[in-house]
């Protein structure tokens, strides 16, 4: 079975998140912080704009890590700073979390949750529609985007772009930085050797009992079986930390990651496929978020004209 959507939300809600810079601007970088895109409190997006930017300057939405049910849009600003200041409008998105309600009480609490990644990908589609109207007035571009995320943002970021909300195709590449590219499973008699509280929280993301009834719907979410059964797949980078194991959970991701290249190459899909050498998943260790943003920006500046 596949741990990761599990390993990704115990890590959000155990691990501290980035140390937050205050919002001073950044080489030379203009930070418009919380601009609301909708009436919740978490639909909210910070902006990094680049000095010397024109109509023609590229714009990157960032979507932040944490199992679906954690995280926020402050646990990467000043890497979203530091990446602005390579040339780029950065849009760091917060959007509504899956409910965890009772998810760590005994006896755990089965119920389902009113946002799930369905919703999410709602949020990220009114975010960008949002950003996109203010482009004349940020003076960026509304023809030259990307995306962009960590962890499960990096999920949502490849599901968006590979899906009908991506209007137009406006979003032109993503990047993944150690997102879960497949949720599928072989048989559903796999959860009953799994941790409960797992197999909540597959349920309350994806909204369907994991029960082989079900399968299409977990495939539905998985970015290895768009890519597999064709459509407007978006080129791609696939950035995976050396070290991906969290709380002694089996690391998987590197055979994943490797089908899903493979996928890629497959339906001639440009793509880059790195992997950053003694990297955990949090790239925490000093170098390794250089690395992430420079191999990005490398990416995008070959694939978004």
């Amino acid at each position: 079975m596949r741990n990761i959507l599990f390993t990704l939300c115990m890590a959000a809600i155990i691990l501290p998140a980035c140390n937050k810079d205050d919002n001073n601007e950044g080489d030379g970088v203009t930070l418009i912080p919380n601009v609301a895109y909708g009436a919740d409190a978490r639909q909210q997006m910070d902006v990094y704009l680049p000095p010397g930017r024109t109509a023609q300057t590229p714009v990157v939405v960032f979507l932040h890590g944490g199992g679906f049910v954690a995280g926020d849009k402050a646990d990467v600003h000043p890497h979203m700073q530091r990446f602005s200041g390579k040339g780029y409008a950065v849009v760091n998105v917060n959007y509504r979390l899956v409910d965890t309600t009772g998810l760590f009480q005994t006896p755990l609490v089965h119920k389902p949750s009113s946002i799930r990644i369905t919703e999410q990908l709602h949020d990220v589609h009114t975010a960008i529609q949002a950003a996109l109207a203010k482009t004349g007035e940020w003076n960026v571009s509304n023809t030259r985007w990307a995306i962009a995320g960590h962890s499960a943002g990096a999920t949502l970021a490849m599901l968006y772009a590979y899906n009908g909300m991506n209007e137009g195709g406006l979003v032109k590449a993503a990047a993944n930085w150690a997102g879960a590219t497949d949720f599928s499973f072989q048989d559903e008699s796999q959860f009953s050797q799994m941790d409960p509280r797992l197999v909540e929280v597959y349920y309350r993301a994806i909204g369907h009992e994991p029960k082989n009834a079900n399968k299409l719907a977990y495939m539905a979410v998985s970015p290895y079986w768009i890519v597999a059964s064709g459509g407007s797949i978006k080129p791609t980078l696939n950035v995976r930390p050396e070290n991906n194991e969290l709380f002694n959970m089996p690391d998987v991701s590197k055979i994943l990651y490797e089908a899903f290249t493979n996928a890629l190459n497959t339906k001639k899909i440009p793509n880059r496929h790195v992997e950053i050498a003694g990297a955990d998943h949090g790239f925490s260790k000093p170098g390794n978020w250089e690395q992430v943003l420079n191999e990005t920006d490398a990416f995008f500046r070959q694939y978004v004209p």
